[in-house]
């Protein structure tokens, strides 16, 4: 991807040792969160991550501590890859 050095994702696999992000107790994460520039046309993939964070969270936790975090930054945020 024209960089030189690995992503978040991967280095943080690495370091944990494991060999994919959903053997993580931390599951989903925010190296995982939806980015995208054009999430008026494409809300949907939002709903699988909201899903794993209320399995995670509980629904509670999830609607005071990331609903609206989730919403900013799938609506707002830039696609980063790493440093």
């Amino acid at each position: 991807m024209g960089r030189d050095k690995p992503c978040y994702v991967y280095q943080c696999i690495q370091e944990k040792e494991i060999s994919l992000c959903c053997d993580c107790v931390d599951f989903p994460c925010d190296y995982l969160h939806p980015y995208a520039d054009q999430a008026v046309q494409k809300p949907h993939n939002t709903k699988v991550f909201n899903l794993c964070l209320i399995k995670r969270m509980g629904l509670e936790n999830w609607a005071k501590q990331k609903a609206n975090n989730v919403k900013e930054t799938y609506y707002k945020g830039k696609l980063k890859l790493g440093d």
